[in-house]
């Protein structure tokens, strides 16, 4: 009988302390939200991955970038790209190619060396660039608070050298 009382403690102390662990929420792993570049020189000066943004008439969800670039000399943005695939082409980062309603305005964009500007839109009216699935499809609303994990591809080309470049980021984070 002893025994069995002994054991019998112990066993409820440790399923007290399980509990305790499951409230505290130490079993549920907090998402991490990260954006970065494998070229040195380019940062995230700010994101958000974001639905809507004053984006109301294409019901999209996507990536709010303020990039920030000290490459030395500045660049001309010639696309970007969002999406959780792996693989890419140039054809990838054509603007154009977006639906006519997407206010996608990133052609051409200058970023000087040692500074910040947000690739799509101003500070106070920024606009979504699409972020896309594994499965092709785009963001929409109903992903929000979902966990979003993906590439930033920028195909840029330095304004002194006149050479063109592609850069590649990793994205990860909560859908807002």
């Amino acid at each position: 009988m002893e025994y069995l009382i002994t054991y019998g403690w112990a066993v409820l102390i440790m399923l007290v302390v399980v509990g305790v662990l499951f409230y505290l929420g130490i079993f549920n792993p907090r998402t991490i939200a990260a954006c970065s570049f494998q070229t040195p020189g380019f940062t995230c000066y700010a994101y958000k991955i974001a639905s809507f943004a004053g984006n109301t008439t294409t019901n999209t969800s996507g990536l709010i970038l303020d990039l920030g670039q000290a490459t030395g000399h500045d660049i001309k943005i010639l696309g970007i790209n969002c999406t959780a695939m792996e693989s890419w082409t140039v054809t990838d980062f054509n603007a154009s190619g977006y639906p006519a309603n997407m206010p996608v305005s990133i052609n051409n964009s200058i970023v000087s060396t040692g500074s910040h500007k947000m690739i799509n839109g101003t500070s106070t009216t920024p606009s979504t660039i699409p972020c896309y699935k594994l499965d092709g499809s785009m963001l929409v609303t109903s992903d929000v608070l979902s966990y979003y994990k993906g590439k930033i591809y920028i195909h840029y080309v330095d304004t002194d050298t006149n050479f063109d470049h592609k850069v590649i980021g990793d994205l990860s984070g909560k859908i807002e």
